[in-house]
């Protein structure tokens, strides 16, 4: 993982354990990522544990630049195994989960409704902006 991702996941693991789905749960990453002028995509669609065969739809996550994803509930689903992903990773590291969907326009969050979702954990969020600036450059 690149040094810019790792620090993504860490700014963002104060969501973790938000007792939200995954679409509240991107659509609150999103708000973040769009603050600081990350370039990224929220996905709806579904996923499947290619092992298991279990799936879940629908299943929301987030897409970013060169095949880099975001997503925090799939070990919820699947269980918390080192071949499921979780947090931010690469897609292509994970082999054993197929997911597939559509973008979906992110929902429009304001302050009390962060708070409401997150218990106000959203104020815990601290994307460094030039971190985030080099990455995008």
């Amino acid at each position: 993982m690149s040094d810019w991702h790792d620090e993504l996941e860490f700014a963002l693991l104060p969501l973790e354990d938000a007792k939200i789905d995954s679409d509240c749960l991107t659509f609150v990453i999103s708000k973040a990522l769009s603050e600081q002028g990350i370039f990224h995509q929220c996905r709806i669609g579904y996923a499947e544990d290619r092992l298991s065969r279990m799936a879940t739809a629908p299943h929301c996550w987030i897409e970013l630049e060169q095949g880099w994803c975001i997503d925090f509930r799939l070990r919820h689903w699947f269980g918390d195994d080192d071949d499921i992903p979780h947090g931010v990773f690469l897609r292509s590291d994970y082999p054993r989960v197929k997911c597939q969907g559509s973008p979906l326009r992110s929902a429009t969050l304001d302050e009390d409704q962060l708070e409401a979702i997150t218990d106000g954990s959203h104020h815990k969020i601290q994307i460094s902006l030039e971190r985030a600036t080099s990455y995008i450059d």
